[in-house]
């Protein structure tokens, strides 16, 4: 690579000023939330630009495309999202019975969708099939630790021992992702929303026994 062209190579992390890490932050800030409230399509370099009030061509120096910017937006998001539901969850006593600690992760996970301060983690829903494929690596890692989550809870007998965590963790985290489209937050607490979530993961949907 000749020296012109380095200098034209985003820069980012250790090698850049906190100036340049600022305004690397503000441009997925402001293209994460174009993507919430008006769609992909309507995220473009030159959108972006304005909301950051910086020259369309100046982007390119932070990022070399559009993609590179929602690719780092998705991956971001969900390592964001990651971060705070395990954390959540370590902070409970370890003797904290499985149900509880299932209700932990549901909350913090559909509070940090329904919260439209965090549009990094509501953006992945909105994304072609083809961006969201270059996230599957860290969107496995999320999967992985609800897996794990729930093995806690065939470990200690709570659940289920011929539960598929395969296809039971995806099925989980499928719904949980879509609650801003299914959970009327402004018109119900979310405390609602998470019982309904963990009482009929825990115990089905049939009728209780009577008696």
């Amino acid at each position: 690579m000749n020296q012109a062209a380095s200098a034209r190579k985003p820069r980012k992390g250790r090698g850049a000023t906190g100036q340049e890490n600022a305004t690397r932050e503000g441009i997925l800030e402001a293209a994460a939330q174009l993507i919430v409230s008006e769609g992909f399509n309507a995220c473009t370099m030159r959108s972006i630009s304005q909301r950051v009030n910086i020259k369309a061509g100046s982007l390119y120096y932070h990022f070399a495309s559009k993609d590179e910017i929602v690719v780092e937006i998705m991956n971001k998001g969900t390592e964001t999202l990651l971060e705070q539901v395990r954390s959540a969850v370590e902070d409970l006593p370890a003797s904290t019975p499985f149900v509880d600690r299932l209700r932990r992760a549901v909350h913090v996970h559909i509070s940090c969708k329904v919260d439209r301060e965090l549009p990094l983690m509501q953006v992945y829903e909105h994304l072609t099939p083809v961006i969201k494929r270059q996230g599957r690596i860290v969107r496995k890692k999320y999967a992985d630790f609800w897996k794990d989550l729930i093995a806690q809870g065939k470990a200690t007998g709570e659940i289920r021992a011929d539960l598929d965590l395969d296809l039971f963790a995806p099925y989980i985290l499928s719904g949980l992702n879509r609650a801003p489209e299914w959970a009327n937050i402004e018109h119900m607490k979310i405390e609602h929303v998470v019982d309904m979530v963990v009482e009929t993961t825990m115990n089905g949907i049939s009728p209780k026994p009577h008696g």
